[in-house]
């Protein structure tokens, strides 16, 4: 890494760090709070202080420390349009009394108020990880979206270090701002195969359905998903995993648009975790996506962890997760195109779905991994702790 000496991490072994930006763990639901949770616990096994921030009305009372991490709960309003800005400007309140080394904030929204770290602790480092140009989720109105932007613009100045979960992101950085960064890719969980137990009072048996998981967004254009998926007679059913995230108008679009298709093929099964989600992945036909903006979406990843075959809107992120060998793709939009995919897999042969199996498995493990995320953090920590940043 540039910049970076062997001999400093004699001298810096341990640092203390603050994590702002995201709603707590242990993660329910959200990308960053299930990928904070992989990185932080690993980072705390390695005897690092970890601090992190949570939103009071998403972690439990009582939950002060979690798999290593000590948790401290702060109130905030429960209100899409300023639940993360007060949160976060609460938690830069108590860490700025505080002695961490590291404030690592999540989020272009959040990192709005990173300079307020810079003006009245300057001996502190600041932190940002990017997981996506938030700006331009459609849920936003345009004074919500106008505020994020200006996030954007402050994360690619004032942080000392920035962070990258896609390749895409860190070309949209430099190209836009001049700025650099490094990109540090999500993991992949390591699968545990299920079978189809607690999914059966749903109805299904394993294999005979579509699976679609992640929050209910306009950006996630689930209504692409079903649309397609009503285009034709199907022998598979369609499970939506996921619910709103303060959108609940396009929710009920969704349930809408599904009532048009034959009874009982679509299936709205909310948000599910645990062994529960792990048995939807395990017994699922193939994982459907037709996002137009992501990060680098953990679902995504998950679904290639199980070794499902993905079909996958053509947008960067995705093509990063899958490549080109392994992803079934349609141009954003393209209904049509995604469901003769979807019947292409109904009528695959099962050797060839096992290939497509393996060759995802192999993929996952060579490219996606948290172990290997949380060295990498931990690298980066170790060097901004020397004073090389």
């Amino acid at each position: 890494m540039e910049g970076y000496r062997a001999e400093e991490r004699k001298t810096v072994r341990t640092v203390k760090v603050a994590i702002t930006g995201l709603r707590g763990v242990p993660a329910t639901w959200g990308g960053v709070e299930r990928q904070c949770e992989e990185l932080y616990s690993r980072l705390a096994a390695k005897g690092h202080e970890i601090t992190l921030y949570a939103r009071s009305h998403y972690v439990p009372e009582g939950v002060a420390r979690y798999r290593g991490i000590r948790i401290v709960r702060l109130p905030t309003l429960v209100w899409k349009y300023s639940e993360a800005l007060l949160h976060t400007f609460l938690a830069i309140l108590h860490i700025l009394r505080s002695d961490v080394q590291i404030v690592h904030i999540y989020g272009q929204g959040p990192c709005v108020l990173s300079p307020l770290v810079r003006l009245f602790r300057p001996d502190m480092k600041v932190f940002f990880t990017c997981g996506g140009l938030d700006w331009q989720r459609r849920k936003w109105p345009w004074w919500a979206g106008r505020l994020i932007r200006v996030g954007e613009c402050v994360s690619a100045v004032f942080p000392h270090v920035r962070i990258m979960v896609s390749m895409e992101l860190q070309r949209y950085y430099r190209a836009s701002y001049g700025a650099s960064s490094h990109v540090v890719y999500n993991g992949a969980p390591r699968p545990v195969p299920r079978a189809p137990l607690r999914i059966r009072e749903m109805g299904l048996a394993g294999s005979d359905y579509f699976l679609f998981v992640g929050r209910l967004v306009p950006e996630k254009r689930v209504e692409d998903v079903i649309s397609a998926y009503g285009l034709e007679r199907r022998r598979n059913r369609l499970v939506i995993v996921g619910d709103s995230a303060g959108t609940e108008d396009y929710v009920k679009g969704l349930r809408a648009r599904a009532e048009n298709i034959a009874t009982g093929s679509v299936l709205f099964a909310g948000y599910q975790f645990g062994e529960a989600l792990e048995e939807l992945y395990s017994n699922a036909l193939a994982f459907v996506t037709a996002s137009e903006l992501e990060g680098l979406p953990l679902t995504l990843l998950e679904a290639l962890a199980y070794g499902l075959p993905c079909i996958s809107s053509r947008i960067p992120p995705h093509q990063e997760i899958l490549g080109e060998e392994h992803g079934l793709y349609f141009p954003v939009g393209e209904v049509s195109t995604l469901s003769e995919l979807m019947r292409r897999i109904e009528e695959m042969p099962a050797g060839d779905v096992e290939v497509m199996k393996a060759a995802a498995l192999g993929r996952v493990s060579s490219r996606f991994n948290w172990d290997a995320a949380a060295e990498e953090i931990e690298r980066l920590y170790l060097w901004s702790a020397s004073g090389e940043v």
